[in-house]
């Protein structure tokens, strides 16, 4: 890390006592493992905190250590606001609101589309999830990692990487997972909780979206509709990992999964082949994320949403090098 950053982060973290951290809306592994795993290493620093985030913790999650004090809403007051895994301040939802304006803010991200907004910035397209961010942090602050504190870092390498299969993992990542193991992460109990196990509801919502997918050849998209996750019950995390599942079939170049939240607006997925950046897709739209898993929030009549989206992709295709121009 660079020493004038590290001086910057250690300054906003030693003159704070009241941090709330934040991470992004639909939260994956990343986002809870960094919210978690950092709260671990701020409690043993004395801080008070609150760990905020608009929608709840999925239930893939829910075995990490600290998962029940997530909140939804955050009040404060604050002395530090610390956002993890977030590309812009949207990404934050509700949680971000008027209230907190004008406090200290920590912006911890690995998104290449990250519009550095906050008061400090560290954001490092190289890792290949904001906590494997935290552990060079760990490290240049001189943080004891606890067992807690690994499994909870190691998670949000697992999800994001889809189990170190994303083009992005390199021997520095492997470096940092072994490091996280001999701190005492259960790597195989991360990979079997948070990727091979999921609710018979979920593998059925999973059969009716897949019932309803199409293609153009080069994309294939499917939509997750309020009234199919009624059907079987779930909340708004029913259709985690389709997106990465769907991304699997041979012959798309791109997916794109439209997910229906209950606040009406419509949640976006996008997932690429190598040389086919669905990143600079989702900035055009207002999200983002990264080349080959991207995304964003959209408001509007589905049908309007699918059509403009998929415009985009086809767009974004076309500009590939060797796409259609």
């Amino acid at each position: 890390m660079n020493p004038t950053l590290v001086d910057q982060i250690r300054d906003l973290i030693q003159s704070a006592r009241r941090v709330l951290l934040v991470s992004h809306v639909a939260p994956d592994g990343d986002a809870i493992g960094s919210m978690l795993g950092l709260a671990l290493l701020l409690r043993e620093q004395g801080k008070e905190l609150t760990l905020a985030c608009e929608d709840p913790v999925p239930d893939l999650y829910t075995w990490l250590p600290g998962s029940a004090d997530i909140v939804r809403q955050a009040h404060g007051p604050y002395d530090l606001i610390v956002s993890l895994d977030c590309s812009d301040e949207r990404r934050m939802g509700s949680v971000f609101h008027d209230g907190l304006a004008g406090i200290p803010l920590l912006n911890i991200d690995h998104h290449v589309t990250n519009t550095l907004f906050g008061t400090v910035n560290w954001v490092d397209p190289s890792s290949v999830a904001t906590t494997q961010m935290l552990l060079k942090l760990a490290d240049a602050l001189g943080w004891a990692l606890s067992p807690p504190v690994a499994d909870c870092l190691l998670n949000g390498m697992v999800t994001d990487t889809r189990s170190f299969r994303t083009y992005n993992v390199d021997a520095e990542a492997m470096r940092a997972v072994l490091r996280l193991m001999e701190e005492g992460a259960a790597l195989n109990d991360i990979a079997r909780k948070a990727l091979n196990q999921r609710p018979l509801a979920s593998v059925r919502l999973w059969g009716q979206a897949i019932d309803r997918l199409q293609t153009d050849g080069e994309i294939l998209w499917t939509e997750v509709t309020r009234a199919m996750r009624r059907r079987w019950d779930l909340g708004e995390d029913g259709d985690s990992g389709l997106a990465n599942f769907l991304s699997g079939v041979r012959e798309s170049k791109a997916v794109v999964v439209f997910t229906e939240r209950d606040n009406g607006t419509i949640d976006v997925g996008m997932r690429s082949v190598p040389g086919y950046d669905v990143a600079k897709v989702a900035y055009r739209l207002g999200g983002g994320g990264h080349p080959q898993a991207a995304g964003c929030t959209l408001e509007g009549d589905l049908a309007e949403i699918k059509e403009r989206v998929l415009d985009e992709v086809r767009r974004g295709l076309a500009e590939a090098p060797g796409g259609d121009t």
